[in-house]
């Protein structure tokens, strides 16, 4: 059966629930074969809007009509296929992939940037349907625990919680509608539809594995990493950015995320691809779709005559406008004039005329809303329009003509404004100023190319001082609050961390800027008409009451009980000024303050003092500015004509959806401009930890105290259980109070040291040292030690398994007495000099807790002949070190430190000591084997003697007398042989006599070579020592007893000993056994 559009739509039509791909083939008759060319006709029925995907089924457009249960295969969910071949048209199919956010041509399109799919749920759950409460538009937030929240769009109400099945089902930022249940602080919320999602970029890690390669993501608000298919732009481990394919659809849990590569971003490591990654979380993007920068090109790059004199467009290229903006910028949008007149001034505002250009439901427009503003971050700029427009045609660059709204006002000397006209017009820039040059002018400093401009920039600055007095009489809060900007190197890391000043040249284009917004807000207010205002309302009761007791609390009186008007509240600021605590006040004060808004049904604006105001002055970088320009020119054309009340409703219901928009993405973007000045400030300081800094106590939390370093102008967290446990936070005084009496307040100076800083999480940890005027937190005690970082390590037998000491090591350090063993293993020598003290002697180490015995030589010997004397001469203690393989006391122990010590170990974070130079052994395989060699012989003395000066070391102590008396098995065998060493030596079965060296009281004297003490024990059994000699330990290693069985081979000959011919005999080639000094057996 041939296969069509046409034909599937009747299928879906007739059928009474949705379908799946394989009740298609077996209703449309279609053999297997077919599936390929039915899912092509399905995407594409998809795409245009003819049909609807519901899950892994299709229905027409329409409500979704409740499917009856089944049973059998069809009725089963295949979670074995990979979700993009299901869930819609794969990523790299061959269709465009449409990347805006409000496209016309999507289905269920309204309109004025409200993008709606008509995706509804069935019922599950009574309690949302018997709640009688409206559905709540809002912005998801994810918690990395899997719920969300949902915050109101119209930034008003409490946020909704939303359990982890239903937020799951969404990303985060996605613009979401959500049921409500619940009572008021226990809201809970069942998820809707998505309306608009967000995020449509992600950024990772490329990893090729084949048919399904995989981008793994950084951000936790992902559910795990994002499945692509194979590309060429990038190899395997590189920094990619990925284009999410889910649409606007419900998520399914636990499926994951599909997309495709959209591009790569180099190796990791790159700072730039973390800020992109932030910008990308919350919705922004680098790039512009295809259909936008189309319409983009076809705008020309010059203003032509027809467009300078068309309507009523005035000409003001005659004018002498200037822009005064900063170093770095590009987009020129505002250009200021000011002339003295008959008891004040004339000030013309002329702002781009963008409107011009992005028409209503263009591409363009439906990008700038759904962008709604530029982002400014330290190395780029994402802008809301695309360049060829923001820094082109739309931007006022000196000595071109370009198209303008114009505010013309003037003011009397006291400020106040007389009249106002706005009107189109045609203007010239004739310079492009910088704050720097117009303050340098101002100071009475030469700029040469400047200085002709100075009577204007004099007449602007007075203008702007008669403004400001004019403000603050009316009441308007100046908060002040300094911001901070990174200086990135030419490498892009970041260099500093500079406090940006606001200077009078700053002031002058911000006082010129309110007083157009303000005239502007005006005009429609008289008019009657409906705008996108910018509204601040007054801050709340509550929040204000507990400010003012914690002012009150460091001195400062504000009376709060019959409200506070404005200008009282800029009457309190400027009492703080001069204090240390102002510059954390005014921010507390700014906490408890309102959050300004975009509204089309509010007017006014308590921080500035006025009645009505609205923003009018940056269309290149801000929506509801465009909007107003739009809004105002399709009041000119209706000539004065009045619209009707319906009309009107529609218009402010419009309005106030798109500034609703304006408002969540201008926070949006805030929260992108802090994320990435934090990684910024972590990326700086990753690299000084351990240093320490002077700070200010800038804010109080529950979990600890936030600082700000003084001259690096870097936040951080001290936290709250560094300074003692049982840390609590008193609300009304805003401080940190501990059981001790110490009480941590906003503004105290102290010295901190840099604990950490991670980029991944964007924050930094300091640890507090000393506070002003106080003793070091060491000292009293009130600081903790540096933290315990564990490592793998060698257990210490008799230890904890986790590193801790044993109860027996507890009692000993409370009591002072000696523990019930002596320490073995590869214990931290560290935590044995506080049990006792140690001096060096010549045997290794003299612990304090017994006296010296010939044990400890026995022990030092025992663990050189079972190959760890290497270990056992470094510059551990001696005795503290494992004893021998083959020992008595460590016959069931492993001396080799993997095999007898823990695995865990918490030590200090120390700077380990410098490693000793080991001394020159013979190395067999992996383990360093010290043979038990004999000293040096005097000329002329038997093989076996040796001086007392070579023993004695010649005065030098410790372990290098033992090393300088050894000599090597190789070349003992040459001296006895007379014949050069042979490169692999040869065991010697021969018998010698041990040397005695009596004391002067005749009992025979300790050897300073350990091995002695062995070889003369065992010889003495034999008796070939004298009666006085000291026997040595009876548990010595096996291959000490080997070595010195020889001592006996001619007093009693065997056959195992007796010496071979020259030739060699039958077992002359193989390997000595495992008793034999030259080869041990792995």
């Amino acid at each position: 059966m041939s296969l069509s559009q046409d034909h599937i739509r009747q299928l879906l039509a007739e059928a009474d629930h949705p379908l799946g791909v394989k009740e298609l083939l077996r209703v449309a008759g279609l053999n297997p074969g077919q599936q390929t060319d039915l899912k092509r006709a399905l995407r594409e029925l998809v795409r245009a809007g003819a049909i609807v995907k519901d899950g892994k089924r299709f229905r027409l457009e329409g409500p979704r009509v409740p499917r009856a249960p089944e049973s059998g295969f069809e009725s089963r969910r295949d979670a074995s296929a990979p979700p993009f071949k299901k869930r819609g048209p794969a990523p790299g199919s061959g269709r465009e992939e449409r990347r805006g956010g409000f496209r016309e041509d999507r289905p269920g399109f309204r309109g004025g940037g409200d993008f709606r799919r008509s995706l509804q749920r069935g019922s599950r759950d009574d309690r949302f349907e018997e709640s009688g409460q409206p559905a709540v538009e809002g912005i998801l937030h994810m918690h990395r625990d899997g719920f969300g929240f949902v915050h109101p769009v119209s930034g008003e109400g409490e946020n909704i919680f939303l359990p982890p099945g239903e937020a799951q089902r969404a990303l985060d930022n996605d613009r979401v509608l959500v049921e409500v249940a619940g009572r008021p602080g226990r809201f809970e919320g069942r998820l809707v539809r998505v309306i608009n999602r967000r995020r449509e970029l992600a950024v990772g890690t490329y990893v090729a594995q084949g048919r399904h390669s995989l981008v793994m993501t950084t951000d936790s608000s992902l559910p795990g990493p994002i499945r692509v298919p194979p590309t060429q732009m990038a190899r395997d481990g590189d920094l990619v950015k990925v284009r999410l394919g889910v649409g606007a659809d419900l998520l399914e849990p636990g499926q994951g995320l599909f997309g495709e590569v959209a591009g790569s971003l180099g190796r990791p490591g790159d700072p730039s691809a973390e800020v992109l990654g932030s910008a990308f979380a919350h919705g922004f993007n680098d790039e512009f779709p295809p259909e936008v920068m189309d319409e983009a090109d076809a705008f020309a790059v010059k203003v032509t005559e027809a467009e300078a004199t068309e309507g009523n467009r005035r000409d003001l290229r005659k004018m002498p406008l200037i822009t005064i903006d900063g170093e770095d910028a590009r987009d020129f949008d505002d250009a200021v004039y000011a002339e003295p007149q008959a008891g004040g001034w004339r000030l013309v505002v002329a702002i781009a005329d963008v409107s011009h250009y992005v028409k209503e439901r263009s591409a363009l427009d439906a990008e700038a809303l759904n962008r709604a503003t530029s982002v400014y971050l330290p190395d780029r700029v994402l802008p809301m329009l695309p360049e060829r427009l923001s820094n082109g045609i739309c931007s006022l660059r000196p000595d071109e003509d370009r198209l303008c709204m114009v505010a013309d006002m003037t003011f009397d000397r006291h400020g106040q404004r007389r009249t106002h006209e706005l009107y189109p017009a045609v203007m010239r820039s004739v310079a492009r100023c910088t704050y720097n040059e117009v303050q340098d002018v101002l100071d009475g400093k030469d700029v040469p190319h400047r200085n002709f401009l100075k009577p204007q920039f004099e007449q602007l600055m007075a203008l702007a001082r008669a403004l400001m007095g004019m403000r603050k009489a009316r009441g308007a809060i100046d908060f002040d609050v300094p911001e901070h900007k990174v200086v990135l190197g030419e490498d892009g890391v970041p260099q500093r961390m500079e406090k940006r000043e606001r200077k009078d040249s700053h002031r002058l284009i911000e006082e010129c800027m309110l007083a157009a917004n303000e005239a502007v807000a005006t005009y429609f207010q008289d008019e009657g008409l409906p705008t996108v205002y910018r509204f601040h309302g007054e801050p709340d009761p509550q929040k204000l009451a507990a400010f003012a007791v914690l002012a009150e609390a460091y001195g400062f009186q504000l009376n709060v009980e019959d409200g506070v008007s404005s200008k009282e509240l800029d009457a309190f600021i400027t009492q703080l000024e001069g204090h240390p605590e102002q510059r954390a006040l005014n921010q507390l004060l700014l906490r408890s303050m309102m959050q300004a808004v975009y509204t089309a049904t509010r007017v006014g604006h308590y921080g500035l003092a006025a009645e009505n105001y609205l923003h009018f002055t940056s269309p290149i970088r801000r929506y509801p500015d465009l909007l107003v320009h739009r809004v105002l020119k399709a009041v000119w054309a209706r000539k004065g004509k009045k619209p009707s009340d319906a009309q009107l409703d529609r218009e402010e219901e419009r309005l106030e959806g798109m500034a609703q928009q304006c408002s969540e993405r201008e926070r949006a973007a805030m929260t992108v401009e802090r994320e990435v000045v934090a990684f910024y400030a972590a990326l700086m300081m990753k690299d000084r930890v351990g240093e320490e800094f002077d700070a200010t106590v800038a804010g109080i939390a529950e979990f600890g105290f936030f600082v700000e370093l003084d001259e690096v102008h870097v936040e951080g967290l001290v936290k709250g259980e560094s300074l003692g446990p049982g840390s609590k936070l008193d609300k009304r005084t805003h401080s940190l109070v501990y059981p001790n009496g110490r009480r941590v307040r906003v503004g105290q100076k102290l010295r901190v040291r840099l604990l950490s800083a991670n980029t991944t999480a964007r924050k930094i940890d300091f640890e507090a040292l000393q506070f002003e005027d106080e003793a070091p937190l060491q000292s009293t005690g009130g600081a903790r030690p540096p933290p315990r970082r564990r490592e793998y390590v060698n257990e210490a037998p008799g230890r904890h398994k986790g590193g801790r000491p044993g109860r027996s090591e507890r009692e000993a350090a409370k009591t002072g007495r000696t523990p019930s063993r002596k320490p073995a293993g590869n214990a931290d020598a560290e935590q044995w000099r506080s049990l006792a003290e140690a001096e060096e002697t010549p045997f290794g180490v003299k612990k304090a807790w017994e006296p010296p015995t010939p044990e400890d030589a026995a022990t030092v010997e025992a663990a050189t002949v079972s190959g760890y004397g290497d270990e056992v001469l470094g510059e551990a203690p001696a005795a503290s070190r494992p004893r021998g393989r083959f020992s008595r006391e460590g016959r069931r122990e492993e001396a080799a430190p993997a095999r007898a010590t823990s695995r865990f170990l918490r030590s200090r974070q120390e700077e380990a000591p410098a490693p000793k130079a080991e001394p020159a052994i013979p190395a067999k395989g992996k383990r360093k084997v010290i043979r038990p060699s004999l000293p040096a012989t005097d000329e002329g003395s038997e093989p076996g003697t040796a001086s007392r000066d070579d023993l004695a070391g010649a005065d030098r102590p410790g372990d290098e007398a033992v090393r300088d008396a050894k000599r090597s098995r190789e070349a003992w065998d040459a001296d006895r042989s007379g014949d050069a060493a042979p490169s692999r030596a040869k065991p010697s079965r021969e018998a010698f006599t041990p040397p005695a060296f009596d004391s002067e009281d005749g009992a025979p004297a300790a050897s300073p070579h350990p091995g002695f003490d062995r070889i003369r024990a065992l010889a003495a059994q034999r008796g070939q020592l004298p009666t006085g000699a000291a026997p040595g330990r009876a548990g010595a290693s096996k291959k000490v007893r080997k070595a010195a069985s020889g001592a006996s081979a001619k007093a009693k000959p065997s056959k195992k000993s007796a010496p071979k011919k020259a030739g060699g005999s039958k077992g002359a080639g193989k390997k000595p056994g495992r008793g034999a000094p030259g080869k041990r057996k792995r």
